[in-house]
């Protein structure tokens, strides 16, 4: 799955001392336009916002996406953004519909096999040069217009996360999109870097440090997709 002519030492390198990359054409090509298939035409999307997030009274919790309650929720999730931490963009929970058997025909199951497989994590290993690493988490999620996720560091106290990952699989995004995967110094008050999510690349980076993922324009041509998750010593 990941490409043959994919070359590890500069991107190595670079992680070791930026503690962050972004590796262009990661996956073989059929695999990338497969995966991109999937998310765009198969996934059962849900919606992902804050646990415990106070709604405004009768707005139900869960809505399908593209809904007029869908919209309701967005709005709300954004009047509480102003105040601190927010999320809302649709995901799949990969490893949870893995474990439980749901919608066997999606391939992402065998991505789910292929991201804990010893081959991969010997690949996650030998780039991030931490040799505890024993384990990849994956969840399936998708941006659309007015979807963002503020600032945080991916810090967990139940989980030993070493460095998260994004597979960005959407064609030809551009910049005045948005969606874009900023890094903040750590008083969070200044963008000292920011990711792209090219086609078919690989942003990775050390945890934790201070990020986001700016809202998505309403002028954006189509959802900004990607595979995201955590490489994990435990």
């Amino acid at each position: 799955m990941i490409s043959n002519e994919l070359q590890l030492e500069p991107w190595r390198a670079r992680l070791r001392a930026h503690g962050r990359v972004q590796i262009p054409g990661f996956l073989q090509e059929d695999a990338a336009e497969r995966l991109h298939q999937c998310l765009r035409d198969e996934v059962p999307w849900e919606i992902a916002q804050r646990t415990g997030a106070e709604l405004p009274p009768g707005l139900p919790r869960e809505a399908a996406p593209g809904s007029e309650d869908d919209a309701r929720l967005l709005q709300a999730a954004t009047a509480r953004a102003r105040d601190g931490f927010e999320f809302y963009f649709d995901r799949y929970r990969m490893i949870d519909a893995r474990r439980e058997g749901r919608d066997p025909q999606l391939v992402l199951h065998a991505v789910v096999d292929f991201l804990n497989s010893p081959e991969f994590i010997a690949f996650a290993r030998q780039l991030t040069g931490d040799a505890e690493i024993r384990m990849t988490s994956a969840i399936a999620v998708r941006y659309r217009h007015g979807h963002f996720l503020r600032s945080h560091s991916d810090h967990a106290s139940d989980e030993d996360r070493a460095f998260a990952y994004v597979v960005n699989l959407s064609h030809g995004w551009r910049p005045d999109w948005g969606g874009l995967l900023h890094f903040l110094d750590p008083t969070e008050s200044r963008v000292i870097d920011t990711f792209t999510p090219l086609w078919n690349s690989l942003s990775l980076f050390r945890v934790p440090q201070p990020h986001e993922v700016s809202l998505v324009a309403p002028w954006a041509d189509c959802p900004r997709y990607s595979i995201t998750g955590w490489l994990r010593r435990g």
